[in-house]
């Protein structure tokens, strides 16, 4: 593998902080991220529900809020249910973010924080589901908004399906800079046919491919990453050689004059031959670790313009023993792009580079999803040498931290449901 993969970090983690709300089986959370963090817990959890929510601001700054519930279900299907069974009437999403901006010709760093909160109509009309407050601050400097605005009472105020900041994305450098790195994460459940497929999309020898968050356009991407940035393609091939027996390395085959591209294997045979695979004869494992590598070292994500890759359990298909390499990647990654993975797999943690602040802990007790870093009582055992990272998740003895007393921002509380 590369040792650029290796340099130190040069990245600003974009996501900072996330306050979630009534969002599926997330009651209430407030959580730091860095620039890796592994989301553990067993299977139901919630996992997959934390990564949703930021998923659902960019897909509605995409689209709209309406079109990314519909997407979802609906309104009913995203708010949380207690134990009991009463609804949420409304869900809230805020995020604290970093962007880079340029300020009097040199690169500084903005603190913001975007807020939502969703819920029905008050007009019972159309569109059914709206948003109820969103606002955009940034931190030591003027600029931003708030809908609705203070001087408006509730009657003044008309209802729609969509947001002030895509609205507003080319008012400012500074707002500009906030929509499109939301608009630019990636989030990413890889299926095996998908990344099997002949790529047939129309495109262009020179583009600069991104991964398809289903695993489309894998064979471009590798075909781009060979030609452009050989070290990447020679750090992806060293860890699909670590972690698939006798795998040397996989291919993108581009043919120029069918517009199409496909994937080739490379297996080191006997007597220190290789062997070229066809797409069809790949491992499940073999097409899913390229597919979750391919997601963590692709052009954009390297340049920095992808500030942020989600991935659903990066282990699938993959044998246990070696997925402690796979946290390796995770970290190198990490270094180029923040990076956020679920996981339910103490396997993956199998690693020297496995650190428990990248941890957040997800559990369901019952009463809904908690997310927290590693308790006191498990960080006891951990320093203790009692159990390792691994058998404390293998265990159940990993839990997160209590959520201490709520925050309530101005008009955050329940007058403004």
């Amino acid at each position: 593998m590369s040792s650029r993969a290796h340099e130190e970090n040069t990245v600003t983690p974009f996501l900072r902080r996330i306050r979630i709300s009534d969002y599926r089986s997330i009651a209430s959370c407030d959580v730091r991220l860095g620039p890796l963090t592994v989301l553990a817990g067993p299977n139901a959890a919630g996992k997959s529900n934390f990564l949703d929510a930021i998923r659902f601001v960019r897909d509605a700054l995409r689209t709209s809020p309406g079109q990314a519930l519909e997407a979802r279900g609906g309104l009913e299907e995203v708010l949380h249910r207690d134990s009991t069974g009463r609804r949420a009437d409304t869900f809230c999403i805020r995020l604290e973010v970093r962007v880079p901006v340029v300020e009097d010709g040199k690169p500084t760093a903005l603190d913001a924080t975007y807020l939502w909160r969703v819920g029905a109509n008050p007009n019972r009309g159309e569109p059914p589901a709206v948003v109820l407050r969103e606002e955009l601050s940034f931190d030591g400097l003027d600029g931003g908004f708030r809908f609705p605005p203070r001087s408006l009472s509730d009657h003044q105020v008309v209802w729609h399906d969509g947001t002030l900041l895509a609205d507003s994305a080319r008012g400012t450098t500074h707002t500009s800079a906030v929509y499109f790195r939301l608009l630019s994460m990636h989030f990413y459940e890889l299926l095996t046919p998908v990344l099997r497929d002949i790529d047939s999309s129309p495109g262009q020898r020179r583009r600069l491919w991104t991964l398809g968050e289903r695993g489309a356009h894998l064979a471009r991407v590798l075909d781009v990453l060979a030609q452009r940035q050989p070290w990447a393609k020679e750090t992806i091939d060293g860890y699909l050689a670590a972690m698939i027996e006798n795998a040397v390395g996989l291919d993108g085959v581009e043919v120029p004059e069918a517009d199409l591209a496909y994937l080739v294997g490379r297996f080191a045979g006997e007597g220190g031959t290789v062997a070229k695979v066809d797409r069809r004869s790949l491992s499940d494992g073999t097409l899913r670790l390229g597919g979750v590598l391919a997601a963590l070292f692709q052009p954009l994500a390297l340049q920095g313009q992808i500030p942020f890759v989600g991935i659903e359990e990066p282990e699938i298909s993959l044998h246990p023993p070696v997925l402690g390499a796979l946290y390796d990647a995770l970290v190198a990654a990490s270094r180029n792009t923040q990076v956020l993975v679920t996981t339910q797999s103490a396997d993956l943690l199998d690693n020297a580079a496995a650190d428990p602040a990248h941890l957040l802990v997800v559990r369901d007790d019952g009463n809904g999803t908690r997310i927290g870093p590693i308790d006191r009582a498990g960080r006891g055992l951990l320093a203790d040498g009692v159990l390792s990272l691994p058998d404390l998740l293998r265990s159940g003895e990993m839990r997160p931290e209590p959520l201490p007393a709520e925050e309530t921002d101005e008009g955050e509380g329940e007058d403004a449901r």
